[in-house]
């Protein structure tokens, strides 16, 4: 018998941690659960976890390869990529394009510049 996992987090590096606590609250529906001088942790209701982490330095979360080109280090899963894209577009969100491979998918970025995935599974496997 293996090790059971039971949930994760993400941290995501931020300039300004109320800034970005009403972003992700606003866009995702996420609410504060500890809130720390260096981090805020952020929960939604179906038990995500997020770790805004006060940060100085400019990092971002995620990969940037020698050509430029941008992958995401983590993501989100949805019941509908599609309807996500839609919303966050129309709230003025800088998204990327939707694609439809494995599943509806694209990406996004947060007001620090972090470069974050949404995805559905074509099964819709939730």
């Amino acid at each position: 018998m293996g090790l059971k996992l039971n949930a994760a987090y993400i941290t995501i590096p931020v300039s300004d941690l109320n800034r970005s606590r009403a972003w992700y609250e606003e866009h995702f529906g996420f609410r504060t659960v500890v809130e720390d001088p260096l981090y805020f942790e952020l929960q939604n209701e179906s038990g995500i976890r997020v770790l805004l982490l006060q940060n100085e330095h400019r990092l971002n979360s995620h990969i940037v390869y020698p050509n430029g080109a941008h992958q995401p280090s983590y993501g989100f899963i949805v019941d509908d990529a599609e309807s996500v894209y839609r919303y966050l577009r129309d709230q003025g969100v800088k998204v990327g394009e939707l694609f439809d491979y494995q599943g509806k998918s694209f990406s996004f970025y947060d007001p620090d510049g972090n470069y974050i995935e949404i995805w559905s599974s074509p099964e819709n496997r939730l």
